[in-house]
């Protein structure tokens, strides 16, 4: 669709096209009162897009596709019907991920009903402390000038 700021990505004309339909299906899904409704709206888009099919000039249909992302614009919803894990979704981003440090913090008691999961994470911390010991100090430490 027309418009932005900054450079666009190089879309085939078939690209476009399955994305101009699947966003007049999502508008059209949107402002739907009733699901019967909805569904012969659906097919009536899908018979609009199924018409053109056979019509080989390029001009045309790209003329159809620009008229009909225009229509698609005026005729969006004004507020959408979000997925709730997608970006403005209810759900988007919701999941707090504590940083590892937080559980150094625990309680011994707390450590005993996930002792496995301590444990090993006791002996991660230790692998990678060797590790660190062994290749990252000496990686980057400052050369000595040549006399």
């Amino acid at each position: 669709m027309p418009g932005g700021v900054g450079p666009r990505e190089i879309l085939t004309h078939s690209q476009r096209v399955c994305r101009l339909y699947k966003k007049a299906y999502r508008s059209m899904e949107s402002w739907a009162v009733e699901r019967y409704l909805f569904r012969f709206e659906a097919c009536v888009l899908r018979a609009r897009f199924d018409e053109t099919k056979n019509i080989k000039d390029i001009r045309i249909l790209a003329k159809m596709l620009e008229d009909g992302e225009k229509e698609c614009w005026e005729n969006q919803h004004y507020d959408p019907s979000v997925f709730r894990n997608d970006p403005g979704g209810i759900c988007y981003a919701r999941e707090a991920v504590a940083p590892d440090w937080v559980f150094d913090q625990w309680h011994p008691w707390e450590k005993v009903q996930t002792m496995d999961f301590f444990e090993k994470r006791q002996k991660l911390k230790e692998e990678f402390n060797e590790y660190y010991e062994k290749s990252l100090t000496k990686k980057y430490q400052p050369e000595t000038p040549a006399p």
